[in-house]
């Protein structure tokens, strides 16, 4: 299959626009794009940490800048001339968010590849991406040792309209507070304001000089606004949050339907007449 454009840069999502369910791979969409990527510059730009994207990084080929952590981290896995960043959060700010409410079942917070678990509970160990991470287990005065990227909360279904005031009024202009879908819990991540995938996405552009018109972002998330606002081509799934779905130039097909291997082949491989 002939790549008719070169040298664009395309930030990429993972979870539900290449993966589904953790680890259900969009084999077809991964396929064109890692052919993609030997003419252009593919980033990936996921809220994962490096241990579990490292994989698609690998599979795809890729030399260049990932973003992990929706933005806190951005860094080369094997280029240490690509000036790395890191964000994160002050760790009494995390301590004080669980002593403050007592409403939250657990908590976890990462220091790049280190997971600190509140308490143990098999029931959410797939959202830790334990493979290749050091997990320390214990209350955080105990195991904290440092500031980490952020939290990941898990508290009692109906608690996140008081999680987010208390949140808004406690931390004003040093937290967000963003939710996520949980049958189970109320599920909740609080970030420095600085951590965006958007900023992460900034500096790479920046690094690689790439003029704006050549930069596309293919994504479905409510954590993908801002990175929509760096890039000229904003492809979003059919399965994006409403949010993202109104900033689209784009929108594709679902991730079951192959979404990004459609735009993909339209845009980078079509014949036009």
């Amino acid at each position: 299959m002939e790549i008719l454009k070169k040298n664009y840069l395309i930030a990429i999502d993972l979870d539900e626009t290449l993966v589904t369910n953790f680890n259900n791979d969009d084999n077809k969409s991964l396929e064109l794009l890692k052919e993609i990527a030997k003419y252009n510059y593919v980033v990936i730009a996921t809220g994962r940490p490096l241990r579990s994207s490292l994989y698609y990084y690998k599979l795809l080929g890729l030399n260049t800048p990932i973003i992990n952590y929706n933005g806190a981290l951005v860094h080369h896995p094997f280029d240490p001339n690509f000036p790395k960043s890191y964000i994160s959060v002050k760790k009494e700010w995390v301590e004080k968010i669980i002593d403050d409410n007592s409403y939250i079942v657990n908590i976890f917070c990462e220091i790049e590849d280190e997971i600190f678990l509140y308490k143990k509970q098999d029931e959410i160990n797939p959202y830790l991406h334990l493979d290749g991470g050091k997990l320390h287990i214990g209350p955080f005065k105990d195991t904290l040792y440092g500031d980490p990227n952020g939290a990941i909360i898990f508290s009692t279904l109906g608690s996140g309209e008081m999680l987010e005031q208390y949140i808004n009024e406690e931390f004003k202009g040093k937290l967000k507070i963003r939710f996520w879908g949980c049958e189970n819990y109320t599920l909740s991540e609080v970030y420095n304001p600085l951590t965006t995938k958007g900023n992460g996405i900034k500096r790479i552009i920046d690094y690689y000089k790439i003029d704006y018109y050549k930069t596309i972002a293919i994504a479905d998330g409510h954590n993908d606004i801002e990175l929509f606002n760096e890039v000229n081509i904003k492809v979003a799934m059919g399965n994006s949050h409403p949010e993202l779905l109104k900033m689209a130039t784009f929108v594709t097909s679902d991730i079951h339907h192959h979404g990004v291997y459609e735009f993909l082949y339209e845009f980078f491989c079509k014949q036009k007449d």
